[in-house]
């Protein structure tokens, strides 16, 4: 273990029961890469510029036998060492391009989670990035301490029943606030424009300036309804976001909305739904460098800051201070 890098790998978790983790880009199969180059090859070939995201796609590519590997879960992280073996298939967004991991298991089967607040600060912070793939190697001396106690413990120093009983919580928490939300079963403003402020919320407690744009804001086909900026003393980044209400399937309108922006500042464009997405948008949103938050993961989104969401937006998401539901 001496010698094993640290990876965050932001997974589907439902992968996690098949010992797996897994990022996107769905149109190349990175197992069919023999090397980093041959992977770029790939993007190449199909005509796909990476961008930004080049470098956790050569991360993920990076992770070996034995590195160790971290998934965020709702409040609670799982730790695993990876087998090295790439797969891909599709069936779970986010989720084609695969590495095998062994995770650290109750006796029972269950997974061990580790909760946040059991991590140090500076860790734990580090988990909050929205990145899929990141190196975690300045916080290995940490990592290596709670692997080594997970193996010494069977992970029962973190109680299992308890965690369970938490993890059961939070999927029902999760599923209740997502219906809510598409149902209109909160007392956010109707319109799409109570979405558009929550979503501007949301990027503030990220440390982006975010404004809320007037629909008058874009030419021709265009739109924006949230932009968004966070500039510090080595970086700089703009969000540009379409945010859709919708309770079945968002379809590719809010794609054709971002289309002509590609040239936008180099901003980084978004859409982000409170429904599902099928793996055809996915598949073409990435292929053109735009991201996509489905209803799911904007709940998880809500849930990760709720804590630095003000009372009022709470109230009107039906939550309690402790993210409990009040509806």
């Amino acid at each position: 273990m001496e010698n094993s890098k640290l990876y965050l790998v932001r997974s589907p978790n439902k992968l996690i029961a098949e010992n797996l983790a897994g990022y996107g880009w769905p149109q190349v199969n990175f197992s069919e890469a023999e090397d980093i180059a041959g992977l770029m090859a790939l993007f190449a070939d199909k005509g796909i510029n990476p961008g930004r995201q080049r470098s956790q796609i050569k991360r993920l590519f990076s992770i070996q036998e034995g590195d160790i590997v971290v998934v965020p879960l709702n409040r609670a992280v799982a730790f695993g060492v990876a087998t090295g073996k790439r797969s891909y298939a599709k069936g779970v967004g986010y989720g084609e391009n695969r590495i095998g991991v062994e995770y650290f298991r109750h006796e029972d089967g269950s997974v061990v989670r580790i909760p946040r607040s059991e991590l140090p600060e500076a860790l734990s912070t580090r988990l909050k990035i929205r990145m899929s793939v990141v190196s975690l190697g300045e916080f290995k001396d940490d990592i290596i301490r709670i692997v080594n106690q997970i193996q010494d413990t069977g992970g029962a120093r973190f109680d299992s029943h308890i965690q369970q009983l938490e993890a059961e919580a939070l999927a029902s928490l999760r599923e209740q606030l997502l219906n809510n939300i598409r149902v209109g079963k909160t007392n956010l403003a109707s319109g799409g424009i109570g979405l558009e402020k929550l979503v501007a919320e949301l990027l503030r407690t990220e440390g982006y300036v975010a404004k809320v744009q007037a629909k008058t804001a874009c030419e021709g086909n265009a739109d924006v309804d949230v932009e968004a900026f966070r500039n510090d003393r080595f970086t700089s980044s703009k969000l540009l976001i379409q945010v859709k209400h919708h309770s079945g399937n968002t379809g590719h309108h809010a794609l054709h909305q971002l289309q002509p922006l590609d040239n936008e500042d180099d901003a980084q464009r978004w859409i982000i739904t409170t429904g599902d997405v099928q793996q055809e948008l996915v598949e073409e949103a990435e292929g053109q460098g735009i991201g996509v938050m489905d209803g799911e993961q904007f709940v998880d989104w809500i849930l990760e800051r709720g804590d630095s969401l003000s009372q009022a937006t709470l109230n009107r998401l039906g939550l309690s201070t402790g993210l409990s539901l009040l509806l």
